[in-house]
């Protein structure tokens, strides 16, 4: 062993020897190398199991974040097909009934037209004076009457 000495101060300025001993230093053996490489192997590997774990975890978490993400798309997807078709049936509903209605209006003024030249309104006028005695009104018998602004009118007595 080593002996060295060391002064302190005490008080006074007195000096008073102070001997310490100091162990050797000695390299370690073999054997505490080896316990020191498998405990810092044992360290190395809880923590890389820790963090195995870890990214076990989040995987599994970021995993089912992405089914929810895929199921949630294929939804929208579905619901968005639904719509298109939806939109499809009533287009070519609407354009059915477009096509009646101009067949019916076709029609209609087909049917107009045929009355209108069948018709004759003086032979009509004829008819009605001479054969059913009907004459024009005069003009005591035309009667006048003035609406206030309602949309109804209230009638009190039969009309002469």
């Amino acid at each position: 062993m080593q002996e060295m000495t060391y002064y302190y101060s005490d008080g006074n300025a007195v000096r008073k020897p102070e001997v310490s001993v100091r162990p050797a230093r000695s390299l370690p053996t073999r054997q505490q190398r080896e316990r020191e490489k498998r405990e810092e192997a044992k360290r190395r590997q809880k923590i890389s199991d820790r963090r195995k774990a870890a990214a076990l975890r989040r995987n599994r978490i970021l995993t089912g974040y992405m089914i929810v993400a895929v199921v949630l798309a294929c939804v929208m997807l579905v619901g968005y097909v639904a719509l298109q078709t939806n939109v499809s049936t009533r287009m070519n509903h609407i354009a059915e009934l477009q096509n009646e209605l101009s067949t019916l209006n076709a029609d209609n003024n087909a049917t107009e037209s045929r009355i209108a030249t069948t018709t004759n309104l003086s032979d009509i006028k004829d008819k009605a004076i001479n054969e059913l005695g009907m004459v024009y009104a005069t003009s005591s018998q035309i009667v006048y009457y003035s609406i206030d602004g309602n949309d109804y009118m209230s009638q009190y007595h039969d009309i002469p």
